[in-house]
């Protein structure tokens, strides 16, 4: 696999880390609704936006799975990252 490929890979494994720190913090965030007195339609706003955050990421994750296959199909299983 090319240093190109190797970096375009490390750098979605990057995002998903990533994101995964901001849903973390976002949902932290929306569970304190009360004591941050939110309105309602912030509130909905949040949750759409967290939602959206965690559909984005699975689409990050299955990105990753599957240039990992391509990768093992190729020859460089030993290159691959645990990505779960």
């Amino acid at each position: 696999m090319s240093q190109v490929s190797q970096d375009y890979l490390e750098r979605m494994n990057d995002e998903y880390i990533e994101l995964t720190n901001r849903i973390q913090k976002l949902k932290k965030f929306y569970g304190l609704r009360y004591q941050r007195q939110l309105d309602d339609f912030t509130y909905c706003l949040l949750k759409k936006q967290l939602k959206q955050m965690k559909a984005y990421r699975r689409t990050v994750k299955l990105r990753i799975k599957y240039e990992n296959s391509k990768r093992q199909e190729h020859g460089h299983i030993s290159d691959q990252k645990d990505s779960d």
